[in-house]
């Protein structure tokens, strides 16, 4: 993420940087792997609508929980 002052009109712009992963390559980082069917577990349906999960978010789940071996997950996006 990262902001930007515009020199003519002083706006501000906020930029993003999307990745594109598999779920393979997600489930070879443990923390991940594990974290990941719990958060799509949870989220609100207004936001899967929202983030356009609503077709597939019920079989990244069933194919990510194999992955989930119930332990706790640091803070953070980073590996533990």
């Amino acid at each position: 993420q990262g902001l930007f002052r515009l020199p003519r009109s002083n706006a501000i712009l906020f930029s993003i940087r999307g990745y594109l992963m598999s779920l393979e390559q997600i489930a070879t980082v443990p923390k991940w792997g594990r974290r990941l069917p719990r958060v799509l577990k949870t989220l609100p349906p207004e936001l899967v609508e929202y983030k356009g999960l609503v077709r597939y978010r019920q079989t990244a789940i069933d194919w990510l929980e194999k992955y989930d071996d119930g332990a706790p997950t640091s803070p953070g996006g980073g590996p533990d």
